[in-house]
């Protein structure tokens, strides 16, 4: 707190809410945080122009989101809220564990909060959380957060939003005519099948050109997250409900043609159990607006007839409630991998009992995967990058690398 303090900003505790109030007009700490800038002890129904012009509540644990939702002001944090006005733009940033989080009480405050009151609810992600478990439930990624700030304020001077990153994208025609493939499709099985994934890399022509076009990416959305969120154009069911008009009176990003763009303000609201139609990490019968397939459009240096895609999931890949808690903590360190539509045998460990909890493990994702390449049509490899290695946090991927068979 000193450090924070010594680079100028201001800190507010608890303790100066109760301990400066010693009678009838003295400043109350929580009215004169919400109209910084008003003279002190003006009527609260008479003071105008609050300075502050956002309030971000990081971390926002189940228990001062349940305060919130029901309008309790027993501390700084909740009195501050309740005395706003309810047209200052306010941000929620959840964090809690998985079980509370999923708990029923939660959906309903996440929707007080987002739909009565008019609060806009970011997060939480799914990630490793403080207690060791895996799931959603963590708070977005603190530099994410940041990223929102020096947007809202315009902090740094903005890229035109004009510029189409589309053009650096290579095409399958140039990636096939210039970046001959490092890989063969038996090298690139025995590679999944390793689990030394970092070994599939790109041409290193084309590492290059990729390593300056993300340097552009990221100077215009922020961060590659952002982009590829942006990108994607993420439309998940009931991901984004706005507030009501007497609620929420200010546009939100995705109004003021600030770098939050729509889809990245949908991509990162909560899903409640309910929006998961009661399913807490991937299946293979998986809502159809909680995934999305997309090509690579920077694949790894394979054969041209291989293409390489990547499927996005709002659930976790990888959950306790799919990994036998025996092989759990190897899951977690190498992730998961499979193949079909051909002859290949993987290695496996030599213990038939891991390997088959393994395959166990491994189940939804390969019958997703053969549902949408059939092994009829494709030879398919696909790899579960482990939690750890996951590139935006609250969405999980898979690869597939997929050789359409000759007719």
């Amino acid at each position: 707190m000193d450090e924070i303090q010594a680079a100028g900003s201001r800190v507010w505790t608890d303790s100066g809410d109760w301990t400066t109030w010693k009678k009838v007009g003295d400043p109350i700490l929580h009215i004169e945080v919400c109209y910084l800038g008003a003279l002190p002890c003006i009527p609260f129904k008479k003071a105008v122009a609050p300075m502050g012009r956002l309030v971000l509540v990081a971390p926002c644990s189940a228990n001062t989101l349940a305060k919130i939702a029901s309008g309790l002001c027993d501390n700084l944090a909740t009195s501050i809220l309740r005395a706003l006005a309810p047209s200052t733009p306010t941000f929620i940033f959840p964090a809690m564990n998985t079980h509370m989080y999923e708990h029923p009480l939660t959906t309903r405050h996440l929707n007080i909060v987002s739909d009565v009151i008019g609060y806009t609810v970011i997060g939480p992600i799914g990630k490793a959380l403080a207690c060791g478990d895996i799931g959603m439930g963590a708070m977005t990624e603190w530099s994410d957060i940041v990223q929102l700030v020096v947007s809202r304020w315009s902090l740094v001077p903005k890229q035109s939003t004009r510029t189409d990153l589309s053009a650096g994208i290579p095409s399958l025609e140039e990636i096939a005519r210039d970046y001959p493939p490092m890989f063969t499709w038996d090298q690139v099985k025995d590679q999944v099948d390793s689990g030394d994934l970092a070994a599939l890399k790109r041409h290193p022509a084309l590492q290059q050109r990729y390593d300056k076009w993300i340097q552009q990416v990221k100077m215009i959305h922020g961060s590659v997250g952002k982009f590829e969120i942006y990108t994607f154009n993420y439309n998940f069911s009931n991901a984004y409900i706005p507030a009501s008009p007497g609620s929420h009176t200010e546009p939100t990003y995705a109004d003021n043609g600030s770098a939050l763009g729509q889809s990245e303000t949908a991509s990162v609201r909560p899903l409640t159990p309910s929006a998961n139609n009661g399913k807490r990490w991937f299946t293979a019968d998986i809502a159809e607006p909680l995934v999305k397939i997309l090509p690579n459009d920077w694949p790894y240096s394979v054969p041209p007839e291989i293409r390489h895609y990547v499927v996005w999931s709002r659930l976790p890949i990888t959950h306790p409630g799919i990994v036998p808690a025996q092989i759990w903590d190897r899951i977690v360190q190498d992730g998961l991998w499979g193949f079909s539509g051909s002859t290949y045998k993987p290695k496996g460990s030599g213990d038939e009992s891991t390997d088959q909890l393994v395959r166990q493990a491994g189940a939804e994702v390969r019958t997703y995967v053969e549902d949408k390449w059939p092994a009829v049509e494709y030879e398919i490899a696909w790899f579960v990058n482990p939690p750890r290695l996951q590139s935006i946090p609250g969405l999980a991927h898979l690869h597939v690398f997929a050789r359409k068979k000759s007719d």
